[in-house]
């Protein structure tokens, strides 16, 4: 009879409810720094600006006060506010929801939104800073000692000891090792004794590749008795490709990588693949990374931009992509206040990545521990308003110049053959009450930005002329002057026009246009996501062979601050989020942008209509020539290759929201870098958003952050845990670091190398410290329970995604092709919702590496979910790693798991019938698995296995007996983790 787990289930739930319930008591307050983070950015902000006018320092409605841990816990005439871990038995919850007894606050209900905030809260534990007992102003700046705070160790200048003396200086390989050493010996330890050469190629291809080695790589290795056996093993790893996979997808974690929008319809973002990819080369390329960093944050405006070594596109531009990989919602009510929480987002990921600080914490209020003002939050947001989202053309420019040129040329010398053509004109006869915005009359677009090659380097001039075919018949017209016309050289030409930004201060914006397929878009508070009927009358299409006028009306955003984007036909149903183009034949015309309060636009002159001059009427073997060639070269233009990125906008500095709020703006705030770091005089920006000077004050090697933060990252991948255990916050609710002197020292020969992380990596991987035994030893284990002190190696279990490459290395499924478009992600039936796929992908992902699985927020990899991937909301530089029945379940009954053993069992039986025994292919197994032979144990374990199986089919060699097998040594601990 089967037992029943019921009890067992039951015993479970008790304890962990227990547990909960003793880690949530009011007197442990929580001080985790992930949760403490979280009451910064969204509970005490709402606390402040939904509760205390009534419950805080001034007034306390029923003797109940909100803006203390301590007073929360004591309560009012009711008694406690909350009860830590336990929503349900709190008032505060109960009265947010409006229940039987409380509805609070009385005026306006809590949004769903921020009820779940404040409940979620008190399941947490209620966080709140241990040292902070009585309430203080969010605004106030008494208790803000910038100069203080700016002592704490992560802002002070890198100090490079002289290497320590130890006393086992022979078992030092690096600078590193005397640092270790040094830490050992002082507590009376000694490190372990090296690993042994299976376990050393196992533990650095997985480090460097995320995929196992071969049994032909590990017998080449063993094989290997020169001194420099593992050094040439670390090069040979460092230059596969492999190398930029693997360190690219803990990059991604960094800069909450995704490919769609999430929220409720989960909307693709177009071409985010490109970013990832950008990742990879800069990865293997070994591309500086204070070049990385400004490529991240300022690639658009590198001049000259990096390009690939082959294709020729632009790499630079790519890099800030980052900026728009977060979340999007579809159709904000209030645009303002998303704007603020989008560049909000941004701000953190930038902060924590770069930087290791938590700058967002400062959006309401000075930061309540750290060296970052309120001031300093705005300062940045600064440089992100006066940005802009954009579809970035990335192709090389010389060959499209090249047949721009020709086309131009060969433009030119038709017009000669046709002498002057009468031009059509339509001009505004009656201004009235209209304010005019732009005509088109300059010699060049000046305060309009220009991304493509459409509408070249100026508006349309007398003499132009528009070429076009009707079938194989030629025609020619010219183009009135003043207008910006994107077919001026060839329709087949893609681009966009965005203008400077502006305030809605009329009603009616109207633009005087004709075209095909072209487009006139008003984006305000830089939405562009026109995905709902809210904001479709903000974007309308142009299909009219005469201008006339097109009016927006702009009434619901009165006030707000916005631009126009004038795009020609092919960059239509890109920025609709299909990513790709129809025809790319389309073209847009616009001679006149007005603004007024009157919805009729001004009246207009007859048109003066003027018929197209048939040029297949006119014999002339020269003009035949010229319109053969320029039909022959306009054939040769290709859709242009676009990509996610940021381009400058109107630079413009940012006000500082009081108390977070959209709808208190308070003073205006200077963009400049983080005080603390670069002191309070800093050059204002010359022109434009300022991102390329911020990104340079970054990386100056006077700011110690961002080469610390960096190379504590490749110390946390190598060795399990970082010198600094927070890898996202080096602040002072951060820990701080286990061997600080390391720490400076890796960073000062990280900048000293040209900041290659490549060279970092050598550093590490052939220090005496990555090649010491996981073996725990009972004396070192009491004295250094956590390893702190590192006296071993951490035995450290692979990420989801090494887990599922391994899975198709071993089975021979894997292609190790680089680069290119997602494969759309396997669904199962349970994955239901908004936004689902219509289609699913295949289950093995077409053999590709976890890396190239689209990541689609609202449909995560279940596999990878069970295995601690982190939801792509923000930076997380240090996944959680837990043992979970999920992961064994998965590992189980997975369908992928599954396939990929019987997968692996076919490859051996094909050895068997080329004539390996039993016994060898087990031996193989055990290789291909783990990296070492089987135990004599574990073979006659194997073989009585295969007996039994093959006993009960009654085969002698029954292929499932083998699948079987395989599963099961995927099922073994050892097959995920690294010692």
């Amino acid at each position: 009879m089967a037992r029943s787990t019921r009890p067992i289930l039951s015993s479970l739930t008790l304890v962990l409810v227990g547990g909960f319930s003793l880690l949530t008591q009011a007197d442990e307050p929580v001080k985790d720094p992930a949760a403490l983070e979280f009451f910064e950015k969204d509970v005490r902000p709402l606390l402040v600006a939904r509760c205390q006018s009534c419950h805080g320092a001034e007034k306390q409605k029923g003797h109940l006060r909100l803006d203390s841990r301590d007073a929360i816990l004591t309560g009012g005439d009711t008694g406690a506010a909350i009860v830590p871990g336990k929503s349900n038995e709190s008032l505060l919850i109960e009265a947010i929801n409006y229940g039987d007894l409380y509805k609070m606050p009385p005026k306006s209900k809590l949004s769903d939104a921020e009820i779940a905030t404040l409940t979620r809260w008190v399941e947490l534990g209620a966080p709140w800073p241990p040292q902070e007992k009585a309430s203080r102003s969010p605004t106030s700046t008494s208790a803000f000692d910038l100069k203080k705070r700016a002592e704490h160790w992560s802002f002070q200048p890198l100090r490079v000891p002289s290497p320590p003396a130890t006393r086992m200086s022979g078992w030092m390989r690096s600078p590193i090792d005397g640092y270790i050493l040094s830490a050992l010996e002082g507590r009376g330890l000694a490190p372990a004794p090296e690993a042994d050469k299976r376990t050393l190629i196992r533990r650095l291809t997985f480090d460097l590749t995320g995929l196992p080695p071969t049994p032909a790589e590990i017998e080449a290795f063993l094989a290997d008795s020169s001194p420099s056996d593992f050094e040439t093993l670390a090069e040979r790893l460092l230059a596969s490709p492999a190398y930029g996979e693997r360190w690219a997808r803990h990059w991604l974690d960094l800069v909450r990588y995704a490919e769609t929008a999430g929220h409720e319809f989960d909307y693709d973002t177009p071409d985010a693949f490109r970013y990832r990819d950008y990742v990879v080369r800069a990865l293997n390329l070994d591309l500086p990374y204070d070049q990385f960093v400004v490529e991240h944050l300022a690639g658009d405006l590198v001049d000259p931009p990096r390009r690939h070594p082959s294709a020729g596109f632009n790499e630079s531009i790519l890099g800030t992509g980052f900026y728009f990989l977060g979340e999007g919602t579809h159709s904000p009510v209030d645009l303002l206040e998303d704007e603020a929480a989008r560049v909000d987002n941004q701000i953190d990921v930038l902060s924590k990545t770069f930087l290791g600080l938590t700058v967002a914490c400062a959006r309401c209020h000075d930061h309540k521990f750290d060296a970052i003002s309120t001031k300093d939050y705005y300062a940045l947001s600064g440089y992100l308003q006066s940005s802009r989202h954009q579809h970035a053309f990335i192709d090389p420019p010389a060959p499209i110049r090249a047949k721009v040129a020709e086309l131009e040329s060969l433009k030119n010398s038709v017009r000669r053959s046709l002498g002057t053509l009468p031009a059509a004109t339509a001009s505004v006869r009656e201004e009235g009450a209209s304010l005019l915005f732009e005509n088109f009359n300059a010699s060049d677009y000046e305060g309009w930005f220009v991304s493509g090659d459409a509408f070249g380097s100026r508006p349309s001039q007398n003499g132009d002329l528009l070429l076009s075919w009707q079938g194989e018949t030629p025609f020619a017209s010219s183009v009135a002057p003043g207008q910006a016309h994107s077919g001026l050289v060839s329709n087949r030409l893609e681009g966009v026009l965005r203008s400077r930004t502006f305030s809605l201060e009329k009603r009616y914006i109207h633009c005087l246009a004709s075209g095909r397929r072209g487009r006139l878009n008003v984006v305000i508070d830089g939405f562009e996501k026109i995905r709902s009927p809210i904001y479709g009358g903000l974007t309308l299409e142009v299909e009219s062979d005469q201008p006339r006028w097109f009016s927006i009306d702009t009434e619901m955003w009165a006030g707000h601050t916005a631009y126009l984007e004038l795009s020609d036909g092919g960059t239509v149903d890109y920025t609709q989020g299909k990513g790709r183009y129809v025809d790319g034949l389309g073209f847009l015309a616009v001679d006149e942008i007005r603004f007024s309060d009157q919805g009729t636009p001004p009246a207009l002159s007859p048109v003066s209509a003027v018929d197209s001059v048939d040029l297949s009427r006119i014999e002339d073997p020269r003009l035949a020539r010229d319109l053969a060639r320029y039909r022959e070269v306009e054939a040769t233009i290709l859709p242009p290759t676009l990509a996610l990125a940021i381009t400058d906008g109107t630079g413009e500095d940012d006000r500082v929201h009081i108390r977070g709020s959209t709808k208190t703006p308070g003073e205006i705030v200077p963009r400049r870098f983080l005080e603390a770091i670069a002191g309070r005089e800093q050059p204002a920006p010359a022109s434009g958003s300022g991102r390329l000077d911020l990104a340079r004050r970054m990386v100056d090697p006077a700011n110690p952050l961002v080469a610390r933060v960096m190379v504590n990252r490749i110390w946390k991948h190598h060795f399990g845990q970082g010198i600094v255990p927070t890898p996202d916050d080096f602040g002072v609710m951060g820990r701080a670091p286990t061997h600080p002197e390391l720490l400076d020292d890796l960073a000062a020969r990280f900048m000293a190398s040209g900041w290659s992380i490549k060279a970092m990596h050598r550093l590490i991987v052939l220090s005496s410290t990555y090649r010491m035994s996981s073996r725990p030893v009972e004396a070192a284990e009491s004295v250094d329970p956590d390893n702190q002190l590192l006296h071993r190696m951490n035995v450290r279990r692979l990420e989801a995604e090494a887990i599922r490459d391994t899975l198709l290395a071993v089975s021979g499924r894997l292609d190790p092709s680089l680069f290119g478009p997602s494969v759309p992600p396997h669904l199962t039936s349970f994955m239901e919702g908004r936004g689902r796929p219509s289609s699913s992908g295949p289950l093995d992902g077409d053999g590709r590496r976890s890396l190239y699985i689209n990541v689609r927020r609202n449909f995560l990899n279940p596999m990878f979910l069970a295995f601690d991937v982190p939801s792509p909301f923000s930076t997380m530089g240090r996944r959680n790693v837990s043992n979970v029945p999920a992961q064994a379940l998965t590992l189980l009954n997975d369908p992928f798991v599954i396939g990929q053993a019987t997968r692996w069992s076919e490859r051996l039986l094909a050895n068997q019938r080329t004539g390996a025994t039993r016994r060898e292919l087990l031996t193989q197994m055990y290789l291909t698995a783990f990296g070492r032979p089987p135990t004599d144990r574990e073979i006659g374990a194997g073989l009585a296995f295969l007996d039994s199986q093959a006993g009960s089919s009654g085969a002698g060699t029954d292929p499932r007996a083998w699948a079987d097998l395989c599963h099961v040594l995927i099922n073994v601990k050892e097959f995920i983790y690294v010692n």
